[in-house]
């Protein structure tokens, strides 16, 4: 009880800002733009004004009204890491410091809030693709992130507080230094029922917990709510949500069927980053994921940096962060492979589309191509073929030293005949997509292994010796 009243006053805040940010549902398109330029107008400034390193990558550059963003340099995750002493606005922090925290507070358990300097909140991500990234949130950054959380409960899955109050089920990462973990215990102030369980626990042992819960909503990532669709589709699992909301993988048009199946509703999927929040939602139509462009700016591009028009998969995603001011990422890359909708949304928001997320640019294959050369595999293009396949419940894939490795849980019978109707599938859409099918070793497994911090499970590796 004393834990959950030490939440309430950030609670409070946050639901203050969702309603600010849920008023930006009614603006008009020309509303948003000008609430945009002059978020980005203040981030800029400010950076220029409090941060050594922008102060110095922003000299030269009229920081003025007309500011075009593609005027200012881009942010990678190591460049950021290099130079993190700099690029904070407050000269207190450090990357020392920041990694000393992170290390008190890694393996302990979320029961307290923990803050640096008593202050910072730190999330990390990024380990399982080479270096971890860490990311520093105040008082005031923390309330914004937590309002766009609210904001997304409220307007798009109609899951406000009320009386009797809702259950909530969340199925991610429980841990201090997880986003998703962070931001659930947060708002945990007795607004909703909550049940937080951990994603890197057998599903078996979730069953009977959801079971006796019988949550509204269910927030977890697409690989859990499929193996959840296959128990509830086998009788072993006996809950009706009205909502089911996935995140942080990619889902699949083959998980989302079975989401479908299992429980009669359409899945919900956003996509956020550790980086800036969340970013876009699907609203009840289901016509792709609104992006909050009022909390964050986004550019999709090609690997020359180009802009990619809507309707094409870029290689490359530049987000601008509108409201963290402490550690300012502008124009900070991530390898996501994103396509913006040609089409708005027909429910009138202000806010433009994500048509597909289709992974990371780090899981695109690079083949022999049949007529020589190579050739880049999309990952769009083995997940295609195996969407078909009735027995196969979950699957990995794993590109290493020149061979595919599949890793398959199955059900049914004939597992043979089905890792055999794996191997043929995979090997002939990649020659009809110009490639020469590399050796193909399809394994029948019990269950796919998560990554032990995260709990979430990446569906294709590229594995480089």
């Amino acid at each position: 009880m004393i834990q959950r009243l030490s939440r309430l006053p950030p609670a409070l805040r946050a639901l203050r800002a969702a309603r600010g940010l849920e008023a930006h549902e009614l603006w008009s398109p020309e509303q948003l733009h000008r609430h945009q330029r002059e978020r980005l107008l203040a981030i800029v400034r400010d950076a220029a004004a409090r941060s050594p390193y922008y102060r110095e990558r922003f000299a030269g550059i009229e920081l003025s009204d007309d500011l075009d963003l593609t005027a200012l340099p881009r942010l990678d995750k190591p460049t950021m890491l290099e130079h993190f002493d700099e690029l904070v606005t407050d000269r207190r922090l450090s990357l020392a410091a920041v990694e000393r925290h992170i290390a008190e507070i890694e393996d302990a358990e979320l029961r307290t809030d923990p803050k640096l300097f008593g202050e910072y909140r730190v999330l990390a991500s990024g380990g399982t693709s080479g270096r971890r990234g860490v990311f520093l949130y105040s008082r005031e950054d923390w309330t914004e992130l937590l309002g766009g959380g609210v904001r997304a409960q409220s307007a798009y899955l109609d899951f406000a507080p009320r009386l009797p109050r809702r259950r909530l089920a969340t199925i991610v990462a429980d841990q201090p230094l997880h986003g998703n973990g962070r931001l659930n215990r947060s708002v945990d102030v007795g607004i909703h029922r909550m049940l937080r369980l951990d994603a890197r626990a057998p599903v078996a042992g979730l069953v009977g917990k959801l079971d006796d819960f019988q949550p509204d909503e269910i927030f977890t990532y697409p690989s859990t709510a499929g193996l959840l669709a296959d128990r509830q589709l086998a009788g072993e699992l006996t809950i009706a949500p009205r909502c089911v909301v996935t995140g942080g993988e990619v889902l699949t048009d083959d998980v989302r069927e079975r989401i479908v199946a299992a429980f009669g509703r359409e899945p919900f999927n956003g996509y956020g980053t550790t980086e800036v929040g969340y970013v876009a939602l699907e609203c009840d139509r289901h016509a792709g994921l609104h992006v909050f462009e009022d909390q964050v700016l986004i550019e999709i591009v090609d690997d020359e940096y180009r802009p990619v028009p809507a309707g094409r998969a870029g290689t490359r995603l530049l987000v601008t962060n509108l409201f963290n001011r402490t550690q300012p990422l502008i124009r900070y890359e991530l390898d996501d492979l994103v396509t913006a909708s040609p089409e708005p949304c027909p429910c009138g928001r202000p806010f433009p589309l994500l048509k597909t997320i289709e992974g990371r640019s780090d899981d695109i294959l690079e083949l022999p191509a049949r007529g020589g050369g190579t050739t880049k595999v999309h990952p769009v293009t083995l997940r295609s073929p195996l969407a078909g396949i009735a027995a196969l419940s979950e699957y990995r894939i794993v590109y290493r030293a020149g061979e595919l490795r599949i890793e398959a849980v199955l059900t049914g019978s004939d597992g043979r005949q089905a890792c055999r109707e794996i191997e043929s599938s995979l090997g002939a859409a990649l020659a009809e997509g110009g490639a020469q099918p590399p050796p193909i070793h399809v394994e029948s497994v019990t269950e796919i292994p998560r990554h032990p911090h995260s709990g979430r499970h990446k569906a294709i590796e590229v594995e480089v010796s």
